[in-house]
């Protein structure tokens, strides 16, 4: 996960919640697809005691 200055000046999207066409990492890995077809599109913001974080979301190229 990242913190907001990782993410600064993006012209990548945050999104308020993970929408039907997005993966995570984690779970192309888990789907034993090939990375290199997937491209991040944005960003999720996740709270986590009381921290702000944001993960990348990927979907097909």
């Amino acid at each position: 996960m990242l913190k907001a200055h990782e993410i600064l000046g993006t012209d990548k999207p945050i999104f308020r919640e993970r929408e039907v066409h997005h993966f995570f990492l984690d779970e192309i890995s888990h789907l034993d697809e090939n990375p290199e077809k997937y491209s991040v599109v944005g960003y999720v913001r996740v709270i986590k005691k009381q921290e702000i974080f944001f993960k990348s979301v990927f979907s097909l190229k």
